[in-house]
């Protein structure tokens, strides 16, 4: 998930900035939860694009497949992960301005014997 949100973050952004943060949000036993986001200064993406850019085979435009290359599958496939770990790939995104691709993880620490 995060290879696939840094080479789309590599990939639509020319020049600027890519920003990957991680942070805790909660610990609470052995359980905590982290905020992953993958932040970039790159083309963006319409409102409308929005809506389907989780939907296998899509991208923002026809042009993307040409110019960029890519089959549309890398968001869908990290989308669909995300959802079997309990959480959902959130988009936030000004089209010309950059994007941001974050999701939450609960995670379990073992105890060691």
């Amino acid at each position: 998930m995060i290879n696939n949100l840094i080479g789309n973050a590599i990939k639509f952004t020319e020049q600027g900035s890519i920003d990957l943060s991680i942070q805790k949000i909660k610990l609470e036993n052995s359980i905590f939860t982290l905020h992953f986001s993958v932040k970039d200064t790159g083309i963006g993406i319409s409102p409308e694009s929005q809506k389907q850019i989780l939907d296998p085979f899509s991208q923002a435009d026809g042009s993307i497949s040409r110019r960029f290359g890519g089959t549309g599958l890398g968001l869908t496939i990290s989308n669909r992960i995300l959802e079997l770990m309990g959480s959902t790939l959130n988009i936030d995104s000004t089209e010309g301005r950059g994007s941001t691709f974050s999701f939450d993880l609960v995670i379990v620490k073992e105890r060691r014997k």
